[in-house]
């Protein structure tokens, strides 16, 4: 029971990243609030949580808006008096290369996948300070850790700069006990691979040494040390989980 009796907060709470760790966290005796920006995305994956509704709450707020972070914060607040644990999963990808890609296209993934990790940090700091405990942890991609075919600009930015927000974000906070720490993914089992065709499945295993794309609970493990006390000296890393493509 690595997280039991803690509140843990998980931005982009709809999505896969996000629902394979809730479910870990629960099972691990977590109280989990998932925030995403649409109540649609919770009914696809509300089968997840079959068994489990009394440890999930769902709160509305887009990441990209301060003021609806903060809100779906004051709730969690208001309802359980603390949040220990804050999982940044909200992200989107649109790919492109850059003589191609918009200039909204490049806003629009830094807005979500940067600059939504900073709106939720912010808003539950002040908290995590009060009580002198916290546990961050920001999803990157091995996209933002080296040049990658396939990677967008915007997408490789925003992920490169996940990893600079939280090393500074540990320095910063270490005095009042709460750490920061970034999961890298490589390719996942997630819906978006599924969808791809077979030949392109095939190239991306070509370049894992480990021969296999990851399973979604290889991350949720992952994130759950980094979120649990076992990692109480552990801030500032990046845990690159990827099969060893980043080799």
């Amino acid at each position: 029971m690595r997280v039991k009796d803690k509140i843990a907060v998980f931005i982009g709470g709809g999505s896969d990243i996000a629902t394979a760790t809730a479910v870990k966290f629960i099972e691990e005796g977590a109280t989990v609030i998932l925030v995403d920006y649409d109540e649609s995305v919770f009914e696809r994956v509300k089968g997840s949580y079959a068994g489990m509704e009394d440890k999930v709450r769902k709160y509305v707020a887009d990441a990209r808006s301060y003021e609806g972070i903060e809100a779906a914060v004051k709730s969690a607040l208001d309802e359980f008096g603390r949040i220990d644990i804050l999982i940044n999963c909200a992200g989107i990808l649109i790919h492109k290369p850059i003589d191609v890609l918009t200039v909204k296209e490049w806003q629009d993934v830094i807005d979500i996948n940067l600059t939504g990790i900073f709106n939720s940090c912010k808003a539950v700091t002040p908290g995590m300070k009060e009580r002198k405990y916290g546990r961050i942890v920001n999803i990157s991609s091995i996209g933002g850790r080296t040049g990658r075919p396939g990677v967008g600009v915007n997408y490789a930015a925003a992920k490169a700069g996940i990893v600079g927000l939280t090393q500074t974000l540990a320095r910063e906070l270490a005095p009042w006990n709460i750490t920061a720490n970034v999961v890298a993914p490589g390719p996942l089992k997630g819906r978006m691979f599924f969808g791809m065709e077979q030949h392109l499945i095939d190239g991306l295993i070509k370049n894992i040494p480990l021969g296999r794309v990851g399973e979604m609970d290889e991350i949720a493990y992952a994130i759950l040390y980094l979120a649990s006390d076992e990692a109480g000296w552990t801030t500032g890393e990046v845990l690159d989980v990827n099969g060893g493509a980043y080799i």
